[in-house]
């Protein structure tokens, strides 16, 4: 009897020595690599709906993000089974391989993303049209602006009418002028050059390269004559972006536009100038942007694509989720049905009690879809750099400002062909 209760009793041990090694097995585990650590929230959220699940959330800085991500996905080694792109460098990566289409079966990702704006659609697709990579956030633009400053110098603080009072770059540049006069040249209309720059980018018709060969859109150029006007009128404060001054204008009041996108107003405004809430307001300016942008997208060879995808989906399309986030953290998604449904009860105090949420739905759907390539980012921030050397006067003319631009895209791109 003892040795069958022996025999029993190990067989017993046996068999849950095996359960326990298949469910650590069993147990769907994926890592996900982001240069954000604004994840971590969504992870938390999804781990509540999947108990049953691992996520290794890895935030990386993105100063190392980009490289480290390339040489992962290229190699395959230690490859993330999901992971972030920022918008500024996403079509660097959206056309390779590595990338797992999310078009079709299993998926249905582009079926899906009917429910993102269309501008946000541009940039979740490859250049064939499949669905590569998903947004969760929605950076859609507007002017912020300081309600005492618009207040004293425009009549009024309502976000209708100063949106009126703004509607093209000559209303902007005519304010600009006489605030700088009536304020004996304490007040400036915007912050800097780039305040022109990012709208402008907003509405080119054109990427920077087409068919190997580089392009100067339209806007592009207008560019360099709007900077021109708003110097000429003392509109520019001529503060960098993130500099000690440029922060610190917020908080002090000397400025009283700044165009910027839906983040802009949680991690700029207020993380700047906490003393200051219920003074500003958010109106549309000369024409509807959009600025920078978080997406996630799945790597073909991981071999956890299920769970991955689960998550991926979750953080793009899981309406009551993406609502949470709008509520609790007034955060702007990438979902219109998302947004549209909580829009009525979001407001900000920051905002003096504006429904921000309806203002930015209304602006998404005017923004528009630009086609961009792998070479856009980077010869952008060549442009932009520049653009801020012939705002401070560094440039004869504006031909020695493209001369310079196209010699500098040769430099950097000799596989292109500039004219």
């Amino acid at each position: 009897m003892k040795k069958i209760l022996m025999g029993c009793l190990l067989g017993a041990f046996s068999l849950l020595v095996q359960a326990g090694c298949s469910n650590t097995e069993t147990q769907e585990e994926i890592t996900i690599w982001s240069f954000t650590d604004e994840g971590e929230y969504a992870v938390e959220k999804f781990l509540e709906q999947n108990p049953g699940v691992k996520v290794n959330f890895q935030y990386i800085p993105s100063s190392q993000y980009e490289t480290k991500l390339r040489s992962a996905l290229s190699t395959g080694i230690r490859a993330p089974d999901v992971f972030a792109l920022e918008a500024e460098y996403v079509r660097k990566f959206i056309d390779h391989p590595s990338l797992e289409s999310l078009s079709g079966a299993p998926y249905y990702g582009d079926q899906l993303v009917e429910d993102h704006y269309e501008y946000i659609q541009g940039i979740e697709k490859d250049s064939e049209g499949d669905v590569r990579t998903i947004a969760y956030q929605g950076t859609t633009g507007g002017f912020y602006y300081r309600r005492d400053l618009a207040e004293e110098y425009l009549g009024t603080d309502d976000p209708k009418e100063v949106s009126a009072m703004i509607e093209t770059w000559d209303d902007v540049f005519e304010i600009g002028e006489r605030v700088y006069e009536e304020s004996g040249g304490e007040v400036r209309a915007l912050p800097n050059q780039n305040s022109i720059g990012q709208v402008q980018d907003a509405i080119v018709e054109q990427p920077w390269v087409v068919e190997n060969e580089l392009v100067i859109d339209q806007a592009k150029h207008d560019a360099l004559d709007l900077v021109d006007q708003a110097i000429e009128t003392n509109s520019l404060a001529m503060l960098s972006d993130w500099s000690p001054g440029w922060s610190a204008s917020m908080q002090q009041g000397n400025i009283l536009f700044y165009p910027g996108p839906s983040w802009y107003l949680k991690h700029v405004l207020q993380s700047n100038a906490p003393d200051t809430a219920g003074q500003w307001g958010l109106a549309s300016g000369p024409d509807a942007f959009s600025g920078g942008g978080t997406f996630y997208s799945m790597y073909s060879g991981s071999e956890n694509k299920e769970l991955a995808w689960e998550f991926v989906k979750f953080y793009g399309f899981d309406v009551e989720f993406l609502q949470g986030l709008a509520v609790e953290q007034q955060y702007y998604t990438s979902n219109l049905v998302a947004n549209e449904g909580v829009a009525e009860e979001i407001t900000s105090d920051f905002l003096a009690g504006q429904n921000f949420f309806e203002f930015f739905n209304e602006e998404s759907e005017q923004v528009n879809a630009v086609v961009r390539t792998s070479f856009d980012g980077d010869i952008n921030s060549i442009f932009n750099d520049l653009l801020g050397s012939y705002a401070r006067g560094n440039f004869s003319s504006k031909e020695a400002f493209w001369e310079r631009f196209k010699r500098d895209v040769r430099i950097y791109f000799p596989e292109l062909t500039v004219d």
